[in-house]
């Protein structure tokens, strides 16, 4: 799957386009769905994000504008240095 990626550069004041390939992980991720309009969580676990997306049209909920997909990423933020 690719994407395009639409980029002002302040300097030039012009838009330049930039191609970046998206590559779906292969292996078990947690997906999480956000109902934003009830504040509640739908956690999924899926092969790649269109199996999630599947997964999800098959519980048929209303109002699907109401709805923003996350994904869990296997590799958090270690404490580091900055940790007080």
């Amino acid at each position: 799957m690719k994407e395009i990626k639409i980029t002002t550069n302040r300097k030039k004041n012009q838009m330049t386009k930039k191609k970046v390939e998206v590559l779906e992980r292969a292996g078990n991720m947690v997906y999480i769905f956000h109902n934003s309009r009830f504040g509640m969580d739908l956690f999924m676990n899926a092969q790649t994000a269109k199996d999630a997306m599947k997964q999800f049209d098959r519980c048929a909920f209303e109002n699907r504008n109401e709805w923003r997909i996350s994904v869990e990423i296997p590799q958090q933020p270690s404490g580091g240095t900055n940790v007080s």
